[in-house]
């Protein structure tokens, strides 16, 4: 067996290893042995090297079958941390996110006024030099920097191609950290990147083949599919913000286009409606709540109305779930997913979109491909964005533990 050989199957060997510590949190060599099918020995000699690289750590005693009680083996999760930087149209929500995928802390930053790639890339350098100062006083080794982005990313350089709420083009994301930080650098699109958090650490573990739809400012999704990000020809794939649910609507998108579903469902779409609508009736709760100032209405203001029994809050929100069931619907029919799950702000409106979503697809796909579907919301919330960008780089350390644990980062 040639010596490269070798040593890409004990990358894979190793990968396995933590794999299953990482799914069971705490595991004996043995358990890790039976479930894996590698020989004890081997077993034991990559858990020894783990240990010396200080990514797992043996944790107090298991029960005894016979004999001595083993040693259980998990995660050094509090030990290491990605920065995750999560990039979207109008805010950075940045932390650091540890091996078990916890945001052990986060922070919400507006963008600046100037929205050129060289004021927004200083803005979010302050933030990574703040997250940096944070992980040294918690003690924290610093592995890398996971960045999600809006618009067309391409991943395999690192560069944002297209951020239509910037108008960027071209700018070269991994390029300008790497040139700042000693650290690896990993950049995607931001529904990308969330889609990947929640197969690694959310609602989508036990699914090979889900879409994860973000609706916040915008609108997009990540698709995971047969065990893979589906990145599209050419880093476009899941741009469903931007199927035309409309042929006479005057709104254009920031994309350029008209009748986008962005310009109908997303956040700031759907209070718009609900600001023009609340000026048209006085009387209603959600007019009153705002105290007669209509600017003053905002997602989480026309979910509490619909929840004291207002109307017009309840048709708000149910039009935003049919339009977003209806796009999906057409996603349904096209990728025949086994799960779809629903984040980002809107999304916290639970049932009140939920409920209208699931009926609309339920009505315009095809049965066949919603007999099993499953539609539900994602479990990591609104760290999704933050744990979803350093989810870039840490799949990459369970991979390869010694090439990203052993070239010098940041360390306390």
């Amino acid at each position: 067996m040639s010596t490269a050989t070798a040593s890409t199957i004990k990358d894979i060997n190793t990968a396995t290893v933590l794999r299953i510590v990482r799914e069971c949190s705490m595991a004996s060599r043995a358990d890790i042995a039976k479930i894996s099918g590698l020989t004890p020995a081997t077993v034991s000699s990559i858990i020894s090297d783990l240990l010396d690289l200080g990514i797992v750590r043996e944790t107090g005693s298991g029960e005894s079958s016979g004999g001595r009680k083993p040693i259980l083996i998990a995660l050094h999760e509090a030990a290491w941390g990605v920065i995750g930087l999560d990039l979207g149209p109008r805010q950075i929500h940045a932390g650091i996110v540890d091996l078990s995928g916890r945001a052990v802390c986060d922070e919400i930053v507006p963008l600046p006024k100037d929205r050129s790639s060289a004021s927004i890339l200083h803005v979010m350098g302050q933030v990574t030099e703040r997250l940096l100062s944070q992980s040294r006083s918690r003690h924290i080794h610093i592995i890398g920097i996971g960045i999600g982005a809006h618009g067309l990313v391409d991943s395999q350089a690192g560069v944002s191609l297209y951020a239509p709420a910037f108008q960027w083009e071209h700018v070269a994301i991994r390029d300008w950290f790497a040139s700042r930080y000693d650290l690896p650098v990993m950049v995607d699109n931001d529904a990308r990147a969330m889609a990947l958090g929640e197969k690694w650490y959310g609602a989508a573990q036990q699914a090979e083949s889900f879409l994860f739809l973000n609706v916040g400012t915008g609108i997009g999704s990540g698709i995971y599919w047969n065990g893979q990000l589906m990145n599209g020809a050419h880093y476009g794939a899941g741009e469903i913000g931007h199927i035309p649910i409309s042929d006479n609507s005057a709104e254009v998108c920031y994309c350029g286009k008209s009748g986008c579903l962005s310009t109908f469902a997303s956040g700031p779409a759907m209070e718009k409606r609900a600001r023009l609508a609340a000026n048209l009736d006085a009387n209603s709760l959600l007019h009153k709540l705002s105290g007669g100032d209509v600017t003053y209405i905002t997602g989480p203001l026309i979910h509490h109305a619909a929840q004291l029994g207002d109307a017009l809050s309840a048709r708000i929100l149910r039009e935003t779930g049919e339009q977003i069931g209806s796009a999906l619907a057409i996603m349904v029919n096209v990728i025949n997913p086994e799960l779809i799950l629903i984040g980002g702000g809107v999304a916290e409106a639970g049932e009140y979109v939920m409920a209208p979503l699931r009926e609309r697809i339920g009505k315009e796909a095809m049965a066949v491909n919603t007999e099993k579907l499953q539609i539900l919301p994602g479990r990591l919330g609104s760290v999704c964005g933050v744990v979803g960008a350093a989810t870039l780089l840490l799949q990459h350390v369970f991979a390869q533990p010694k090439a990203y644990l052993t070239r010098g980062g940041i360390v306390t």
